[in-house]
């Protein structure tokens, strides 16, 4: 997933791309809440890495640090705002 042009702008179109290792290219997943403990079983998938069905947040390294957001049928980056849009989760 890269950010257009990588520039750091509200409302940005995410697309895909090649790899470059650009900041643009990087992101963080941060789940909805904080892992205290130890996953038990059924809730952490050691094959993909993922806990299952826990809602995250996907998070671009640009400056800004906004979140991935889904709106009218498009990938963008937004400014964390609450919104389900910008909720994702591993099925």
């Amino acid at each position: 997933m890269d950010v257009s042009n990588a520039e750091d702008t509200e409302n940005r179109d995410i697309y895909m791309y090649k790899q470059n290792g650009g900041k643009h290219q990087q992101w963080d997943l941060i789940y909805k809440k904080d892992w205290k403990r130890e996953p038990t079983t059924g809730e952490w998938n050691r094959d993909f890495g993922f806990m299952v069905n826990k809602d995250f947040h996907i998070v671009s390294q640009l400056g800004q640090k906004r979140y991935m957001d889904y709106v009218t049928r498009n990938l963008v980056i937004k400014t964390q705002n609450g919104r389900t849009t910008q909720k994702w989760y591993f099925h």
